[in-house]
């Protein structure tokens, strides 16, 4: 008899992180900042704020207090914005699409 796995979702998958890559994307839109223009602000790559903005890094509350003051917002407001969208959302969202992870040239 054949067993059958069942892959366990990860956190990041949950489709309500979708809605806070979103909102940290808005917020630096907002600030008529460009990746690399918030880059900058953070001392960071500008594939640094691509990939957060992917869902392919994840800030800690240090980064996202960061993100938020370069970007013109507050930690409590980001907050506020993210629980009241998630709110009104339906719940168990569908798992994320998230952009694959960025391959090495192939020679």
């Amino acid at each position: 008899m054949a067993t059958r796995t069942v892959k366990k979702l990860k956190s990041v998958d949950k489709g309500e992180y979708a809605v806070a890559w979103a909102l940290l994307k808005a917020a630096r839109q907002a600030a008529k900042l460009t990746q690399r223009q918030l880059a900058a602000k953070l001392g960071r790559s500008q594939t640094f704020v691509g990939d957060v903005e992917l869902g392919r890094r994840r800030l800690d509350i240090l980064q996202l207090y960061e993100w938020c003051k370069a970007t013109g917002t507050t930690l409590s407001a980001y907050a506020y914005q993210v629980e009241s969208t998630l709110d009104v959302l339906p719940k168990n969202l569908p798992k994320t699409v998230r952009a694959p992870k960025a391959r090495a040239p192939k020679k």
